[in-house]
């Protein structure tokens, strides 16, 4: 199956995609992951205890103060903390990717949502369910609400097509940046869903 192209918005750069996918695979302790991503000299995985830890959390604010957190927030070098509205969408990033079990770069995550479940004619975020999301007024909310698309995805996504609109989600919540129509959240994510829908209902 052809994988479709995920357009990025705030995770241009490979490298930090590659190291958002790197602490993703060592917190799921991905070791064949790790070992296509390095010829040699894979890291090893993190410490169970700091999955588990991140799961257990309910707000943003609770998962900042985790130790696997941390690790997002460091690997992903100076460049990323500007500003403590950053370490708010990291918190959100890190707390909902302790859901995904597997990675499925075949389609982008609202795509994914989009997605008939099982020849049923329905997708596996309900439209009601992906308009909420999309509306969540405030971080925790937008956790929660991502956490429950994972689960209906039987945690199984597009690791870094997440992590990249959970970021654009945020500076457009807390920072009201200001973007091309085409080019915001809100616009993206319909897309990808609506044409997924598309697909199989009539």
């Amino acid at each position: 199956m052809t994988s479709k192209k995920v357009y990025y918005q705030v995770l241009r750069d490979e490298s930090q995609r590659r190291r958002v996918l790197i602490w993703w695979a060592r917190l799921h302790d991905q070791t064949a992951l790790l070992q296509q991503i390095f010829s040699e000299g894979a890291p090893p995985p993190l410490p169970p205890g700091q999955r588990a830890e991140l799961r257990r959390c309910h707000t943003v604010d609770d998962v900042l103060m985790t130790e696997g957190f941390r690790n997002l927030w460091f690997t992903m070098g100076e460049e990323t903390h500007r500003a403590e509205a950053d370490m708010l969408a990291w918190g959100i990033v890190a707390g909902a990717l302790a859901e995904v079990r597997q990675h499925d770069a075949s389609e982008p995550f609202a795509a994914a949502m989009g997605a008939q479940k099982d020849k049923t004619g329905k997708p596996y975020v309900s439209e009601l369910r992906f308009a909420q999301l999309q509306k969540s007024d405030g971080v925790d909310s937008f956790l929660r609400r991502c956490r429950r698309s994972i689960a209906l995805l039987g945690k199984r996504t597009h690791v870094t097509s997440l992590a990249d609109g959970i970021l654009q989600w945020a500076r457009e919540h807390q920072f009201s940046t200001s973007s091309p129509t085409n080019q915001r959240l809100a616009v993206r994510w319909a897309t990808d869903y609506f044409t997924a829908l598309a697909q199989y209902q009539k």
